[in-house]
């Protein structure tokens, strides 16, 4: 009797402990006084990180009301927020330098195309880099360097695509990244601007999950010794990472303002520039289209052009945060693999709630408002497309 009471009183202190470790566990963690990172930079760059991610969650919420907007809004600061931490924090020295994949599994930010793959590493003038690696199935690689212009905005600076590279059988590549081109080099090379700061490789594909990745690495060219990370080095890092979160975020809320005070229209807005599309990190192999369509739940947004005569072009739509649409679940994004083209060579793109029937149907997933972007890749000479707003009913007819 004494050993089944001892048991019994065992189980209910088992219980109690776990009821009330649980409750202390889930207790919502008070915000200490700021004075805990007095005197420390990399502690004080942390708070500074930290208060721009509360800057932007409290900008989305002024921004629209529509809950599911919102949740989406605090998905991306997330996302993009593991981003810039990796980038410039985890690899962000460029005397070590190793590749960030932007959209690794779950991130979208930027414009990201569903096609495509994105790599970027920081780099610096400082020093001299080795790209290796083999094409694998990509369609089109691409290597664009990145500086800053006086006012702070990104550069598109030099850039070297497959059509200019070197390749052997096998299809392995190697490209050298430096200030001057070394006398009697024959290779492929890019060079370094004092201001670099970043190397971006791009991946496209027609069909992007059957397809095999290109592989590559970023090495400097004379390796530097061992060095332990410093406090400093954690200052600058997440100075970086806030920079970058900041200047997207806000760049990003900037252009869907411009264009949407222009809906259903391919007109450039008034306000943009080149220097400000630098936030964007374009490439200078892709012509970029792009409109916020607002539509009812019976219209259609019909867009037609003339196909470029390129290797890849692309249509597909993203939601106010820039982030592609859910390509698994919906067909929110075509390439000219699926895109049909008429005798002439024209083609007909239409966006709606519901699929007509006819032309190449982007399906707006739930999304009445949102950003369709068009790219042609290597075009040169790029024919801007029209587009006009039409009854659902009306195109039906057409089958």
């Amino acid at each position: 009797m004494k050993r089944l009471l001892l048991l019994l009183l065992v189980v209910l202190a088992c219980g109690a402990s776990y009821v009330i470790g649980t409750l202390s566990g889930s207790r919502t963690i008070e915000l200490p006084p700021a004075e805990w990172a007095a005197g420390s930079p990399a502690a004080e760059a942390w708070r500074q990180f930290l208060a721009s991610l509360e800057a932007a969650g409290a900008r989305i919420y002024r921004e629209t009301a529509d809950p599911g907007a919102r949740a989406k809004g605090i998905s991306h600061l997330a996302q993009l927020a593991s981003a810039s931490l990796e980038m410039k924090l985890a690899k962000g020295d460029p005397a070590s330098p190793a590749f960030t994949d932007w959209m690794s599994d779950y991130r979208k930010f930027l414009g990201d195309s569903p096609d495509a793959v994105y790599a970027t590493a920081e780099i610096s003038a400082d020093h001299q880099y080795w790209i290796s690696g083999n094409v694998g199935e990509a369609g089109y690689l691409g290597f664009m360097l990145y500086g800053r212009s006086i006012n702070g905005w990104n550069r598109a600076a030099d850039n070297i695509s497959l059509e200019e590279m070197t390749l052997s059988e096998a299809g392995d590549f190697s490209l050298l990244l430096s200030r001057l081109r070394p006398s009697g080099y024959k290779g492929d090379w890019l060079k370094l601007d004092d201001d670099i700061h970043m190397v971006m490789v791009r991946q496209y594909f027609h069909d992007r999950p059957a397809s095999r990745e290109a592989s590559f690495s970023i090495a400097t060219v004379s390796p530097t010794a061992y060095r332990p990370v410093v406090e400093a080095d954690v200052e600058h890092g997440l100075a970086q990472a806030t920079l970058f979160f900041n200047e997207t975020f806000s760049g990003n809320l900037a252009l869907m303002e411009m264009i949407a005070k222009n809906a259903n229209s391919f007109d450039t807005p008034r306000e943009y520039n080149q220097e400000f599309g630098g936030v964007f990190y374009p490439t200078h192999d892709n012509t970029y289209f792009g409109t916020w369509y607002v539509l009812e739940d019976d219209q259609a947004l019909v867009v037609e052009g003339v196909a470029p005569d390129v290797d890849y072009w692309s249509a597909s739509i993203q939601n106010r945060w820039m982030q592609s649409l859910d390509y698994r679940h919906h067909q929110v994004s075509l390439n000219n693999h699926d895109i049909d083209v008429d005798e002439e060579g024209r083609y007909r793109l239409v966006l709606s709630a519901r699929d007509p029937g006819v032309g190449a149907w982007l399906d707006t997933a739930g999304h009445p408002e949102g950003l369709l972007a068009i790219r042609y890749q290597l075009a040169t000479d790029a024919e801007p497309p029209s587009m006009r707003v039409v009854a659902i009913a009306d195109l039906e007819k057409e089958r």
